[in-house]
């Protein structure tokens, strides 16, 4: 079952990673350009996993962290610490390492939302193969467990898609003068921190859930449906805003 996780998240993040990258235009960005965010996004998962451990010690062990405050509060709280504040801030840090290799290639917002896209992917395929791996028991659950996972995939990718975009604004407003570029930045990690929290806070740290209170299964059943909602719309956007993307640049020659 892992094994097939793993698979199906490479499948499916790999297609939309390329018709991505073959939308961009008046021309592709390169092989190097394309594949070094996405193995930079491999990384970013342990150094998350890493940040993760450490707040866990520091609040008294990871039990504690999942099983303390039943409300949905505690949940959101679980979450950020968790994972919302640390993956993401762990992936920004790894969209930032790519702009500073690839500084003299990145030319224009679209490649920006490129970067952000490649981390998220690489995240959610390194990401897979831990969660995946690790639940992988052969009963009836471990097949209701890889659809919710199968729609959750898109999900790294199209939080760093967005942070991608507004690190990319925000270096555009700077050239042009236009804009705020300090509340672009701002936003990078403010919005995708926010959906990852909120997501997360609904499924896997949620409490209720956990022990089998039917409230804790509507929440969660509310959580995968606002998640598909926005993939979808990211996903849509981004197509529909290639063009635009791509002639705002990002590079003063």
């Amino acid at each position: 079952m892992g094994i097939l996780s793993v698979v199906l998240t490479i499948a499916i993040l790999g297609f939309l990673y390329w018709r991505m990258i073959k939308r961009e235009t008046p021309e592709q960005i390169g092989a190097f350009q394309a594949l070094l965010p996405l193995a930079l996004g491999v990384g970013s998962m342990f150094l998350g996993a890493l940040a993760t451990v450490l707040l866990a010690k520091a609040f008294g062990g990871m039990a504690n962290m999942l099983t303390g405050n039943k409300g949905f509060g505690g949940s959101l709280l679980r979450s950020f610490l968790m994972a919302g504040f640390t993956e993401e801030a762990a992936k920004l840090l790894m969209i930032l390492l790519s702009l500073v290799i690839l500084k003299s290639r990145v030319k224009n917002v679209y490649e920006y939302v490129l970067i952000g896209a490649a981390v998220g992917f690489g995240f959610a395929v390194a990401e897979e193969f831990y969660y995946g791996d690790a639940g992988a028991g052969g009963g009836a659950s471990d097949y209701v467990s890889l659809v919710g996972r199968m729609i959750s995939v898109p999900a790294h990718m199209t939080f760093n898609m967005v942070m991608g975009e507004l690190l990319g604004r925000a270096r555009y407003d700077r050239l042009t003068g236009k804009g705020s570029p300090a509340l672009d930045c701002v936003l990078a990690l403010l919005l995708p921190v926010c959906a990852h929290t909120l997501f997360d806070a609904c499924t896997i740290f949620n409490s209720k859930l956990m022990s089998g209170e039917m409230s804790g299964i509507v929440i969660a059943l509310a959580g995968y449906v606002g998640l598909m909602i926005y993939e979808i719309a990211v996903l849509i956007r981004f197509r529909k805003n290639t063009e635009k993307f791509c002639g705002m640049r990002t590079s003063a020659v």
